[in-house]
C-alpha cells in the first residue's frame, strides 16, 4: 500500500505534459518490447517478446517490424531471434561521450570562459551532424557578442563553419566527397566559399596547423576559430570553436593570442579526457 501511496503522489506531482493525455501508445509499446531485453536475456524469440511485454502477436510482430527497419533491433539469421541493434549502440555510445566530454570540459572552458572574450561553443559529431553540447560567452576583457548561430542541442550538417572543417579534416577525402555530394556547400553569407576544390584545399592546412579558420562565412561579422580535443586513444572526441568579431580579423597580435588560448584549452579538456600525447610550444601536437 505504501508503495501504491508513493506511486499516486509521484504521479500527481508531474507536470501536465507528462500525464496521460500526452502518452503516446505505440510508442509506450515499442519502448517496452526494448525494455524486455536484459544482460540476462540478450535475444528474444517474438514469442517471448509476446510473453515479457503483453502484447498481443500481430502488435508485437508489426512493431518488431518497425524496430528492426530503423536499427534498433536485429535478427539473428541462424536463429531468427531478436536482439538489440547497433543504432542503440551508436546513440548510447553518443551519449555516453557527450557527457563525458561536457564532464571533462567543464574546468577548462571556465578557466577560458573567465579570461577570453570569446563566444565558445563544444560540439560532438554525431554520424554526418554536428551536435553543440556546450555554449557560452567569455567575461574577459574586452568581450563583445559575436553573432554565433545556434544554441545547445543544434544540429548542422559536417560541412558546416570552422567546426565541420576540423572534423572533415580527419576523414579520408572518399569520405568526405560523400559527405559534400550530400550535403552540398551552402551560401550563408556573400563571402562563403562555394568551390568545392578550394574548400578541400583548406583541410590539410587545418590538418597541419591544429585548427580551422573562418572570417565572414556563416555570418557577416564572425570570425571562427575551432580546434579538436582528443580522447584516451588520439581520436577526436569533439571541437571547441572560439567566435569573435571579425573586425578583428586584420589584429595579428590577437589572433596569435586567441590561437594559444585555444589550443590551451583544447589541449587542458584532451588531457581530461585521457589524452597523454605531447604538445609543442604552441600548443599543436
Amino acid at each position: 500500500m505504501a508503495r501504491e501511496s508513493e506511486k499516486s503522489e509521484r504521479a500527481a506531482d508531474r507536470p501536465a505534459d507528462h500525464q496521460a493525455g500526452y502518452q503516446v501508445r505505440v510508442l509506450d509499446r515499442a519502448i517496452d518490447i526494448l525494455d524486455a531485453f536484459t544482460l540476462r536475456r540478450t535475444d528474444l524469440s517474438i514469442r517471448e517478446i509476446v510473453e515479457t511485454t503483453g502484447l498481443n502477436r500481430s502488435t508485437a510482430i508489426r512493431l518488431v517490424s518497425n524496430l528492426e527497419r530503423r536499427g534498433l533491433l536485429q535478427q539473428v539469421p541462424a536463429t531468427r531471434r531478436y536482439r538489440l541493434g547497433r543504432r542503440l549502440f551508436e546513440m548510447g555510445s553518443l551519449v555516453y561521450s557527450s557527457l563525458s566530454l561536457v564532464e571533462a570540459a567543464v574546468g577548462p572552458l571556465s578557466a577560458l570562459e573567465q579570461r577570453s572574450s570569446a563566444t565558445i561553443v563544444l560540439a560532438v559529431r554525431n554520424g554526418d551532424h554536428i551536435v553543440t553540447v556546450d555554449k557560452r560567452q567569455g567575461l574577459g576583457n574586452g568581450s563583445t557578442m559575436a553573432p554565433v548561430p545556434g544554441e545547445v542541442g543544434t544540429v548542422r550538417p559536417l560541412t558546416y563553419g570552422p567546426i565541420g572543417q576540423v572534423f572533415l579534416a580527419t576523414l579520408d577525402s572518399e569520405t568526405v566527397d560523400d559527405l559534400l555530394d550530400r550535403y552540398p556547400l551552402e551560401q550563408y553569407t556573400p563571402y562563403s566559399i562555394m568551390d568545392r576544390n578550394r574548400f578541400l584545399e583548406r583541410l590539410p592546412l587545418v590538418r597541419s596547423q591544429g585548427y580551422a579558420l573562418e572570417v565572414n562565412e556563416v555570418v557577416e561579422g564572425l570570425m571562427g576559430l575551432a580546434a579538436p580535443i582528443l580522447d584516451f586513444a588520439g581520436n577526436v572526441a569533439g571541437v571547441l570553436s572560439l567566435g569573435f568579431p571579425s573586425t578583428r580579423e586584420n589584429d595579428q597580435e590577437f589572433l596569435d593570442a586567441a590561437v594559444r588560448d585555444l589550443k590551451q584549452a583544447v589541449a587542458e579538456v584532451s588531457a581530461h579526457m585521457g589524452y597523454i600525447g605531447e604538445t609543442d610550444a604552441d600548443g599543436s601536437e
